[in-house]
């Protein structure tokens, strides 16, 4: 804006700045004369900056050359962007006002702007006169919230700010448009900006900062404003099912579980977790690792399974846990209910061998789908072939080897599935036990080694291929455990003690330990083989003679013992006086006829009528036996 003004005619005259001049003509100036133009300089007294809706008296200085001021010019004023700083309207009639020594400079937006003055005073040679002036807001502020929380990722936020101007009153007012800058600090949000409107978009979990500036503000106002965006995912658990049904032990069941915001919308890192409710819940259903995969757009994530491990209804609450490994983010339950159902019913031991006079103990087994022993079923036994009491099977007597004796199972009660209207209606399956009888087994002492084998089924009546059969005998070295090929077979060389006895092996399907009570054996002994060795044939080495007196009178008697053994030192039971041969030698004597019972043999020996010396001798096979010959003396 320009403004022309004329000379005040109450000015002082500058004379003392035109040395040397002469008079004018004009009648109305007191100037000395001199030369016609005189050098200036114009300058700017002002404010360097004014807030917005201000204004500012700015004063027009001209000076001489030697930096006197010259008073009673006009001046005329210019802005270079008057809609920034601009010249305001003439409002007074002060001669400083009128004539421009005085301009009042009006801020109306922020920016700076270059406001000159000019000197058009013919009698001057000059240069404008200029000065920066700043249009500025006196502070900014947020108008919206200055905190807000995102609760789904691509949720929207918008925060509006504006620059504060001086009102009427002089109070600050906020007033849109003036140009605010806004700064984004943090990665969990993304930002676009339209003016004073900052619209912020939820990309992760986390907390950003945006500060609102401007770059033309008061010095020493408030010229930053934040606001908070905090993106915390409010997740919920969506579950394909809530309540599950398993009829066997082993089953494997558990919903598809998403874990997402209200937009769908997953965590990274996130996981589930099952926690049984109790520790009774925890006996009824354990837990898997997590399975299936995790999909973070759709909120899809790997969960785990449950797997059922007892009868009943078991609570587990299902847990969304954070990146950080601890927190919950989201809780729901579900509800699983057992309860076995019978796909068979097996007496056991399937395969089972045994010795007539022994007995083993059998029980019959309900069992689920996946061949897990169902505790609670009613279960009976009926056998052929052989006796059967409460538990056990045998013993009996046959007259031909071997025998196979049948023993077969029922299930009644709460495993049946027809007593289950919602489990799978499948037959229940038989499996009896087949009872291999043999008859009892003598060996002779020195020749004892026995090769014995059994068939080992599983629990659905399939060969045991890879199972071990563990072995315990009465009395001497136990067999190493066996393992069964690919039919189920298994075999193992036993050799019983020379001693005369009787002696039992006993195989246990699958056992780590030796069995030591009638619990843990019931229905897994599949094999108890009773062997009775008896003596070999008598032998000089270990059979001994016995006199009863060593000193006897003519035609005295003493009592002559003769214990038949085998080379083991067995007793030999059965020896008879034709085993062995006595003789007496040197003054003779006689033998009356031996009688032996249980090995032992004894014979009556009578001394000659006359003195002398005798040698009693015991003999098998021609050789002597222990203690042989024995020398006696007859008085």
């Amino acid at each position: 804006m320009t403004r022309h003004f004329g000379t005040s005619s109450g000015a002082r005259a500058a004379a003392a700045a035109l040395v040397a001049l002469g008079a004018l003509s004009s009648c109305n100036e007191n100037l000395p004369s001199g030369p016609s133009t005189f050098a200036a300089s114009l300058s700017i007294v002002a404010r360097d900056t004014i807030v917005i809706g201000d204004t500012s008296v700015a004063r027009a200085v001209a000076t001489d050359a030697q930096g006197h001021q010259i008073e009673a010019l006009s001046f005329t004023w210019t802005s270079t962007d008057s809609a920034t700083v601009g010249l305001a309207p003439v409002s007074s009639s002060s001669p400083d006002t009128s004539q421009g020594r005085e301009e009042t400079l009006s801020a109306r937006r922020p920016g700076r702007t270059t406001v000159s003055v000019s000197l058009s005073d013919p009698r001057f040679t000059t240069s404008r006169g200029s000065r920066s002036e700043t249009g500025v807001v006196g502070g900014v502020r947020v108008t919206t919230t200055h905190d807000s929380t995102l609760t789904a990722v691509n949720d929207t936020g918008v925060a509006v700010a504006t620059g504060l101007i001086h009102a009427a009153n002089g109070a600050l007012t906020p007033v849109a448009g003036l140009g605010v800058r806004w700064d984004h600090r943090g990665q969990h949000t993304t930002v676009a900006v339209t003016g004073d409107t900052v619209r912020y978009v939820a990309r992760s979990n986390g907390v950003d900062t945006l500060i609102v500036t401007h770059d033309f503000c008061l010095a020493g106002a408030r010229c930053a404003d934040t606001v908070v965006t905090r993106v915390a995912q409010a997740l919920s658990l969506a579950l394909s099912d809530k309540l599950f049904q398993a009829w066997s032990f082993g089953d494997t069941l558990g919903p598809t579980v998403t874990l997402s915001d209200r937009r769908g919308n997953g965590l990274a890192g996130a996981s589930i977790r099952l926690v049984p409710a109790t520790a009774a819940d925890s006996a009824i259903v354990r837990t898997t690792a997590a399975v299936g995969g995790t999909n973070v757009t759709t909120g899809a994530i790997a969960s785990p399974q449950l797997v059922s491990a007892g009868n009943g209804s078991a609570k587990v609450y299902i847990l969304g846990i954070g990146p950080d490994g601890f927190s919950v983010l989201a809780k729901d339950s579900i509800t699983e209910t057992v309860r076995q159902v019978a796909r068979r019913v097996v007496a056991e031991a399937l395969r089972p061998v045994m010795t007539a006079n022994d007995s083993i103990p059998v029980r019959a087994v309900a069992r689920d789908a996946r061949g897990a022993l169902i505790a609670d079923a009613t279960t009976t036994l009926t056998a052929s072939g052989v006796p059967l009491g409460a538990l056990w099977a045998g013993p009996t007597t046959i007259a031909t080897s071997p025998v196979v004796a049948t023993i077969t199972p029922d299930v009644t009660g709460v495993a049946l599935p027809s007593n289950n209207p919602g489990a799978p209606q499948v037959a229940v399956l038989v499996n009896a036990s087949q009872l291999t009888l043999i008859k009892p087994d003598t060996v002779v002492a020195g020749a004892t080694a026995r090769t014995v084998s059994v068939v080992v089924l599983d629990s659905i009546g399939t060969p045991a291929a890879g199972r071990f059969v563990r072995f315990g005998v009465s009395f001497g070295p136990t067999p190493d455990s066996a393992q069964a090929d690919a039919n189920g077979l298994t075999s193992a060389l036993w050799i019983p003690p020379d001693s005369a006895a009787s002696y039992t092996l006993t195989g246990v399907a699958g056992a780590s330990t030796a069995l030591t009570t009638l619990a843990d054996s019931t229905g897994r002994i599949v094999l108890r083989h009773s062997i009775v060795v008896v003596p070999d044939v008598p032998s000089a080495t270990k059979s001994t003679l016995v006199m009863s007196a060593t000193t006897i009178a003519a035609n005295g008697t003493a009592t002559v013992t003769v214990t038949v053994k085998d080379r083991f030192g067995n007793v030999v039971k059965k020896a008879t006086p034709a085993d062995f041969t006595l003789t007496a030698g040197g003054a003779g004597g006689t033998f009356s006829a031996a009688a032996c019972v249980n090995g032992v043999c004894t014979a009556t020996y009578t001394a000659p009528a006359a003195p002398g010396n005798v040698t009693i001798s015991a003999k098998i096979l021609g050789a002597e036996i222990v203690f042989s010959p024995i020398a006696v003396t007859v008085n």
